[in-house]
This record gives C-alpha cells, structure tokens and sequence, in this order.
C-alpha cells in the first residue's frame, strides 16, 4: 500500500513542457499475501504545470476513500481535501514523520524496537522497455532484500521476518515532473524505522529518469511465503485544457488538522436528575 501511494502521488504531479494540461487514470492492484485488494485503488488525475489533482474514484484505503482527493501547488506542497465533510489539510510529510519518530521513541522506552537487518537494494536491469500509451520507455528492475526485527521485552524472543521483492519499473521521458513538486513527496513510502532502507533505495534510483508509466512489485515473506503483486498502470493519457477551478479548494469548505484526532459524538451526562 505504501509503494501504491507513493506512485500515486508521483503520478499525479506528471505534466509536459509543451502540453497546456494532461489528464490520466491510475490503476493499483494488489493480488496474493495478507494484503491482497488492500492497495487496490482507481484515481483520476489532472496536471498542469506545477498543479495536480488527485482524485480516488475507488480506494480500500480507510483515509484515501472515494471522493477523497489531493492538490498539489507549484510549491509542492500538497492540500487533502474531504469532499463528504466539506474539509480540507495540509498535508505535511515532515510533521507525520516527526510524529511517528514520537511515538516509535515511546514504544522504544518500553523496550519494544524495530529495526532493519542487512539492507540491500541493487539494480539488476536497465533496458529499452518498448512502446505504453504510445511513448517510449525505458525498463529498470530493483532487487532488494532485507531483515525486520522487532525486539519484544523479555523474556520474549525477538521476531523477525525476511523480505525479498523484485520491483520492475517502465518510464518515459517523453512526460516531465516538476522538480519542486517532486520534492515534496521524497520519502512518503517509508516510515521512520525504514530511514536506512530508504535512503539506499533513494541512492540506487537517483539514476532512474522519466515518467512511471506502469511499476510491478513482486514481495516474498520469510521461508518464500506470502507472494503479494502490486501492480500499478497509467490509462486513458490524453492532452487536455484544464479549467483553473480544477486545482482550487471550494470557498465554504473548513481548515482542519490531520495530525489531531477527530471527535465522535458527546458522552450523554448519565449524573443528571
């Protein structure tokens, strides 16, 4: 689900120099293992310049729900918007990421603490990959391996699971990405225990140019069980003109907060006469 929402926000900062604004669905699929339709989601896109909107036409995830949809400014910086509460939320990589360094800090004084063991990302291919949507690509596949342990308090033993998965990725550079928009989403896939691993999957793409126009994950658990495939596809790619409303928040909608938790309905005083 991570590798989905990373590409999709990729994705939906796409546009071209010399077109006045693209348009695009974004296909995911996740089939085999615990996860399999977790990731499964269908998004609209629209793109133009340094300006995107995305927008979930079906999501399995419990945030991203139909209806739910991200703008993306020339700054790259990124709005969440709830068209079913009328709200919308900055969405900030930075303060998630401190959050969670937080709350792992917590758990780790309590004497639980995840780790990764012997991480390694490689490039095993880069290739012509032929013709999607009609634009070249090229075809790049990374193997990465790598340990995660979570140490229990004891007298509990430590777990630990392998994970090995093949990531086959086919770009173009026919379709452009605004570099500051960019920016903005280094690092959404991993969390703060992933730091190490993401840094080497950073270093082993840093090479990799153009578009993602379709990216097949495959992921092995330990002893080769749980074979999950996350697939993702750009369809329906076509040259367009983009009204400015597109990528603005509605007037009457309300400012919140995702990073405070939400308030259900009032306990009823049961002490009253």
């Amino acid at each position: 689900m991570r590798n989905a929402l990373r590409i999709f926000l990729v994705a939906a900062v796409a546009a071209t120099p010399t077109w006045a604004g693209i348009t695009f669905t974004q296909v995911t699929k996740s089939e085999g293992g615990r996860g399999e339709g977790a990731g499964d989601s269908v998004a609209k896109i629209w793109a133009e310049g340094g300006q995107a909107k995305l927008e979930w036409d079906e999501s399995n995830n419990p945030i991203f729900t139909k209806g739910t949809y991200m703008l993306v400014n020339e700054k790259g910086e990124m709005i969440f918007v709830n068209t079913e509460k009328r709200t919308y939320s900055k969405f900030d990589l930075a303060s998630m990421t401190e959050s969670m360094e937080q709350m792992m800090g917590a758990a780790n004084k309590l004497g639980f603490k995840m780790e990764v063991e012997n991480p390694k990302v490689e490039k095993v291919l880069e290739e012509p990959g032929g013709e999607i949507l009609g634009y070249p690509t090229t075809h790049y596949r990374w193997h990465t391996t790598y340990t995660m342990v979570m140490h229990l308090i004891p007298p509990m033993p430590d777990r630990r699971s392998e994970s090995d998965s093949v990531e086959d990725v086919w770009t173009t550079t026919a379709i452009q990405l605004p570099s500051a928009t960019t920016k903005a989403f280094t690092g959404i896939g991993g969390g703060p225990t992933m730091k190490e691993l993401r840094k080497l999957m950073d270093a082993a793409k840093a090479k990799m140019t153009g578009f993602p126009l379709k990216s097949v994950t495959v992921s092995t658990g330990s002893h080769g069980r749980g074979s999950h495939t996350m697939t993702t596809e750009v369809k329906d790619l076509k040259k367009t003109d983009i009204p400015a409303s597109t990528f603005a928040i509605p007037a009457d909608y309300t400012e919140t907060d995702m990073m405070q938790p939400q308030r259900g309905p009032a306990m009823p005083k049961l002490n009253q006469d």
